[in-house]
């Protein structure tokens, strides 16, 4: 019976675990595209003010 709970413990910590993963996965790529994002439109912005 231990071996029971204990496998379905483990199962639902690492579904856990996996679900973070994935949101973390989101946030990081979502930042990376605003970061871009921004980076490229200020260099732009900047460009057209200087030239």
């Amino acid at each position: 019976m231990f071996r029971v709970v204990d496998g379905f413990k483990n199962m639902f910590l690492d579904l856990f675990s996996m679900g973070k993963g994935f949101l973390y996965g989101f946030v990081m790529i979502g930042l990376f595209i605003v970061i871009g994002t921004t980076l490229i439109y200020g260099t732009i912005l900047l460009y057209n003010l200087l030239f």
